[in-house]
């Protein structure tokens, strides 16, 4: 068995393998197609030269819950695999929940470095979120009707899955090319905590927080739905 460890078993992911290619129509597929998932192992400072209209305030909650709202619907994981201390107890609308603070608390890196890049994207991202606050294929649907936000969605896919950062721009002209497409590790801490080490139920190179000897047992399939938890894979529900 894998690690019996509090945070092991909340970051365990399950996926119903239908859903994971298709919500509300518009494959996740589609938004990371023209990408290369490759990283570098290093640690970056902020995109220097910066100077966009900044789209959202990482000390808002109703604007860090409508981030990970957006990115939920973008990446398929749910808000509470996103941010681990995610609370919404008597909170009839989710805007109004509280998106808690982990110890990681990788998402506040991503909103700032998001918000540094194109903060007047990513202003229109936040609110296509919190107008369909409740429908991951509305939210979809309305992040894919231009490419300014198109890309920008693309981007921020591959931030949650890797850890690195692929400029929207490169990404759209990479549409149609094979081509390598250089990126920026955002932290040391995004590096290490890249949705698909939990979902490959593996580790990057140079840090585990698995237990030793993981790799002598067989990992548990995603889409084993004898095994399916409900803290996996959402599908087309918010949160």
């Amino acid at each position: 068995m894998m690690s019996t460890s509090r945070y092991q078993d909340r970051n365990r992911v399950a996926l119903d393998a239908a859903d994971h290619e298709r919500v509300g129509g518009i494959s996740r597929r589609t938004m990371l197609a023209g990408t290369a998932a490759a990283t570098a192992v290093g640690t970056v400072a902020p995109i220097a030269g910066s100077a966009c209209a900044q789209g959202g305030d990482p000390n808002s909650k109703q604007d860090m819950m409508a981030f990970l709202l957006l990115s939920a619907a973008l990446t398929g994981v749910r808000v509470a695999i996103l941010a681990p201390e995610f609370d919404r107890t008597d909170k009839p609308d989710i805007l109004d929940a509280d998106p808690g603070v982990d110890p990681i608390n990788v998402k506040n890196d991503y909103f700032k470095w998001i918000n540094a890049s194109d903060g007047a994207t990513f202003g229109k991202l936040l609110q296509i979120a919190k107008d369909h606050r409740q429908s991951a294929p509305d939210i979809l649907n309305a992040v894919s009707a231009s490419d300014d936000t198109r890309f920008l969605g693309r981007s921020i896919v591959l931030l949650w899955y890797l850890g690195s950062w692929y400029e929207p721009s490169q990404l759209k002209e990479s549409v149609g090319k094979r081509a390598f497409i250089p990126s920026q590790v955002v932290s040391a801490k995004a590096y290490t905590q890249g949705l698909v080490w939990q979902i490959a139920q593996a580790h990057p190179m140079g840090y585990s927080n698995l237990q030793f000897g993981y790799w002598s047992r067989l990992p548990v399939d995603p889409n084993d739905q004898n095994a399916r938890s409900d803290l996996g894979f959402i599908t087309q529900t918010l949160p």
